[in-house]
């Protein structure tokens, strides 16, 4: 065998192993939205548990998302968990947290896909159900949606980055559309 045709075959190889094998990546830690804390902060000043968020069954996205060849997983678990941790973050940062408050927002994620795939358009989407007890008793129960498109890349080495960083903005997104409902407002006052 001529040393360019072992050259050719390892690196066929080499690039059917990284392919197959593909590639993980974890998902961007969440950034506070300035504007959501705002609208916290102006909502009152009421203190606010953050209980329990969890995955509906049957989720396939709940730990791992795909994008193209690569998974994102997140460091928190689940996805649940990081939906969880960004509320408490932006309810932190409204002076709005305190873990014994009588007032808690529980939740559970019903939707969570990144669609990284197209080649001039991309997409995702997060849908979660938000609960607001006070003192046992439900006040809140509606879902909210966070969407978001971006462009797209041929180049799945631009793509997945891309794809990656916009999984915060959905959250954001989603979260945005909780805090503007008067509904939740009046419930967590």
């Amino acid at each position: 065998m001529s040393l360019f045709r072992s050259a050719f075959v390892l690196a066929a190889s080499a690039a059917v192993a990284v392919f197959v094998s593909g590639c993980s990546t974890t998902a961007p830690t969440f950034q506070p939205s300035i504007a959501n804390v705002s609208t916290l902060k102006a909502a009152g000043s009421t203190p606010v548990a953050v209980g329990a968020f969890t995955v509906q069954a049957g989720l396939k996205t709940a730990t791992s998302i795909q994008l193209r060849a690569a998974d994102m997983t997140t460091d928190k678990g689940s996805y649940a968990q990081y939906l969880a941790d960004a509320l408490k973050s932006e309810l932190d940062l409204a002076k709005r947290l305190d873990p014994k408050a009588t007032i808690e927002i529980t939740g559970v994620l019903l939707k969570n896909d990144i669609a990284a795939g197209g080649f001039s358009t991309n997409s995702g989407e997060v849908e979660a159900r938000f609960i607001v007890r006070r003192d046992g008793q439900v006040k809140y129960e509606k879902t909210k949606r966070g969407t978001a498109e971006w462009e797209g890349s041929f180049a799945g080495a631009t793509a997945i980055p891309k794809a990656a960083q916009q999984y915060p903005v959905l959250v954001q997104n989603m979260l945005a559309a909780l805090y503007a409902d008067a509904d939740f407002v009046a419930a967590i006052r």
